[in-house]
Order: structure tokens, then C-alpha cells, then sequence
């Protein structure tokens, strides 16, 4: 047992690390001794915590400028569900729109419309009646006016999502996988 101890101590001491240049994407990769000072991606979008949203509001990223902030809120209170420095748009330029409406959840943006004699006649603004909140996720439909560019619609007064005449300060969601989408300023 002693000489396997022996020659163990042996074998360990001469122990170099062998001289292999490992190549990523076509160029030597980053080699140092100590993993410590590696790059780690911590400071990429896939790791850092995703900005944009407060109060609780559950973050889902959409781009390094927009975030859908989920989570349910009063009349008066939507607005405040993005963080100090971001604000739910009123138009949707610069918004990577295909992303968000791939999303289950529906984010709104600041664009109410309504419809009058069936959902093919929108009109961009508020409305007592056949309300309509603009913005994106798949929870909601394809619109047919665009207000504000964006492409999808959702209806108000329906499974949660309730306004007195489509403005979005004067709406209420009780649903948790809705809430509106938040821009950086």
C-alpha cells in the first residue's frame, strides 16, 4: 500500500497539462489557467436578469428595448407595472412583433380601438362599447385596423381584461398571463 502511495505522489508531481490550443468558431478559444477569469456569458441577455418590469410583474423578454410585463393589476395601476426609465408604447416601431406574438400571454400597448357593426370595422380610440386593446401575444387576435402598427387585439370585457372604454388607464386584468408591454425610454 505504501509503494501505490509512493508512486501515486510520483505520477502527481509530474502531472503537466498538456498543450492543446482548443478552437472556437474557427479561432483559438480564450485559454487561461484559472477558470476565474473566464468569460462566462453571466452578461449576456440569456443570463442576466431581464429588465423593463416592476411591482412583480412577471418579465418575459421580447428584445433588449421591450419586455411584456405580466401579472394582474386595478383600473389606474397598468402603467406602473413598468419600471422607472420604461413605458408601455403607443406605437410598436422598433418592437420585434413576430417574437411577442409568438408568446401564449398578451402584453398591451397604449392603443385602445373598438368596432362597431362587426370586427372588421375597427377604429383607433376609445369607445363605450366593443373595446379592443391593441398590442401583442398570441392570447389575442389579428386586428384588422393596426393601431399603432401593432398587428394583434384583444377584447375587452372578456375573461378578465376589462375597461370602461378601452383606455388602458381605465382597464383592469385579473388575468396573471396578461399585462402590458414595456419600452425602454
Amino acid at each position: 500500500m505504501r509503494k501505490l502511495a509512493i508512486a501515486s505522489l510520483v505520477l502527481l508531481g509530474c502531472y503537466r497539462q498538456p498543450n492543446v490550443t482548443i478552437i472556437c468558431d474557427g479561432s483559438p478559444c480564450e485559454q487561461r489557467e484559472d477558470l476565474a477569469g473566464q468569460s462566462d456569458g453571466a452578461s449576456g441577455p440569456d443570463m442576466a436578469a431581464i429588465q423593463g418590469c416592476a411591482n412583480g410583474a412577471v418579465p418575459t423578454y421580447i428584445s433588449p428595448n421591450a419586455t411584456g410585463c405580466a401579472r394582474t393589476f386595478t383600473a389606474g395601476q397598468a402603467r406602473q407595472l413598468c419600471q422607472n426609465g420604461w413605458m408601455v408604447p403607443i406605437i410598436a416601431t422598433g418592437i420585434d412583433l413576430a417574437k411577442c406574438d409568438s408568446d401564449s400571454l398578451w402584453f398591451s400597448g397604449d392603443n385602445p380601438a373598438h368596432w362597431r357593426v362587426d370586427m372588421t370595422q375597427e377604429t383607433c380610440g376609445t369607445s363605450t362599447s366593443q373595446k379592443l386593446a391593441y398590442g401583442c401575444g398570441k392570447d389575442g387576435r389579428n386586428g384588422s385596423k393596426m393601431c399603432g402598427g401593432f398587428q394583434r387585439v384583444l377584447d375587452t370585457n372578456i375573461s378578465g381584461w376589462d375597461s370602461t372604454n378601452g383606455a388602458l388607464d381605465n382597464t383592469s386584468n385579473n388575468n396573471a398571463n396578461r399585462g402590458v408591454l414595456c419600452v425602454k425610454m
